[in-house]
Parts: structure tokens; C-alpha cells; sequence
């Protein structure tokens, strides 16, 4: 079975007010970049005095390191889908990452960006790294495991496989600002994952028919999506 991600970044116990300079942070760094993310602008626009954020974080280097950390938190709450099927285990995953970014379109803002990585320092840019790293490596490894099951004829290496599937979750993301019915978007979800999942299953450059789905014993525990 493909390498988990395990859920290793905790959620940091925050006020109320903390956690909403954390989200405006979040917000001005995605939409303005990192050289107007200051004490000024945030403070201003939280209703604060600069002199007030320090009564709530040590520093700037400390809100930043608190924006990584709950982004952090959010892409791993429900990170990763614990279901034998490779290919269900992914078709899983990429509904929950779509719906967790279109809970957070800042997210993917900052994931396709060096916004946060400019504002951030050299080991607060490594976490932001490896959250990326770590769920590209979950996608490749169902892929690479579902190969090896006989449940992609190799038509899409698993290294492209994986360009598609996340490719399409921040492309959704941005799609999502056209669509306005929540209804709709979940639709469009659903299409986009059944067109990935038809050119995986797609016959290779042979012509030879995809091979039939391994059929997996263990019953798959039931997962919201």
C-alpha cells in the first residue's frame, strides 16, 4: 500500500482573535503578496493597533509561522483516506482536497504561489514544501500501487497521473469563482474525476483493453465526500 501522509500537524489551541489575524494574514498575503504583508496593513485591517498584534503573537515571523501551521492543519484534517482500493483511496482524496480548497480559496492561492514562501523563513518555506511534496507523493504512490494491481493498463505514468489529478484540484479551485451554485461545483467535481479516472483507465499506446479492475476483499469503510 502507497505511503500515508499521517495527520502530524496539530492544530495550535488559538483565541479568537488570534485565529482571525491568522486568517487575515492568510488573506493578505495570497491576494497581495508578501511586500504589503505588514504590521500596518494587518493591524489595520483586523481593527487593531500595530502595537495590539503583539499583545496576541510575538512577532510578524510568529503569525507567519502560525499561516503555515494552520495551513497545515487544514490540508491534513482529513489526509489520508484510509481505503484499500488505490484508485478509490484516490478518487476519495481528490473530492475531499476540491472541497477543502473551495472551503479556503486562499489556500490555493499561497500552494501556487511564493507569496507565503517570501514572507516566511528558510524552515517555515521547507513546511510549506513538504506539504506539497507529501501530498504529491500520496497521488503517485496510488497510482504506482494501482499499476502494480493490474488496474492501469500504463496508457499515463504515474508521474503524469499525478500532474493531472492535482492540476485539476487547483484548476477547480479558480473555477469555482464562475460557478456560483454549490450544487454546480459539486458536479463539476464529479466530472472532472470521472474524466481523470476514464484516462487512467484508458487502453496503452498497444490498443490492448485496460485490464479489469482488481476487486479488493476488505469492504471499504464508508467515507463522506
Amino acid at each position: 500500500m502507497a505511503a500515508r501522509e499521517g495527520r502530524d500537524v496539530p492544530a495550535r489551541a488559538m483565541s479568537a482573535r488570534q485565529a482571525q489575524i491568522v486568517d487575515e494574514a492568510m488573506r493578505i498575503i495570497a491576494t497581495q503578496g508578501a511586500r504589503r504583508f505588514t504590521a500596518q496593513r494587518l493591524a489595520t485591517e483586523i481593527g487593531v493597533t500595530a502595537g495590539g498584534l503583539y499583545r496576541h503573537f510575538a512577532g510578524m515571523e510568529a503569525v507567519v509561522d502560525a499561516v503555515v501551521e494552520r495551513m497545515g492543519a487544514i490540508l491534513c484534517a482529513d489526509f489520508p483516506p484510509d481505503v484499500p482500493d488505490p484508485l478509490a483511496r484516490l478518487r476519495i482524496f481528490f473530492h475531499n482536497r476540491t472541497r477543502t480548497i473551495l472551503a479556503h480559496p486562499h489556500i490555493s492561492r499561497l500552494l501556487l504561489s511564493d507569496h507565503l514562501s517570501q514572507a516566511a523563513g528558510p524552515a517555515q518555506a521547507r513546511r510549506l514544501e513538504e506539504f506539497k511534496q507529501r501530498s504529491r507523493a500520496f497521488v503517485v504512490g496510488c497510482l504506482r500501487e494501482a499499476e502494480q494491481g493490474g488496474a492501469l493498463p500504463g496508457a499515463i505514468s504515474p508521474e503524469a497521473g499525478a500532474v493531472i489529478v492535482l492540476g485539476s484540484i487547483l484548476s477547480l479551485s479558480h473555477a469555482s469563482a464562475r460557478v456560483a451554485s454549490p450544487a454546480r461545483i459539486r458536479g463539476l467535481s464529479d466530472e472532472v474525476w470521472a474524466a481523470i479516472e476514464r484516462a487512467l483507465e484508458a487502453p496503452g499506446p498497444s490498443g490492448e483493453p485496460a485490464k479489469p479492475r482488481r476487486r479488493w476483499s476488505r469492504r471499504e469503510p464508508r467515507q463522506k465526500e
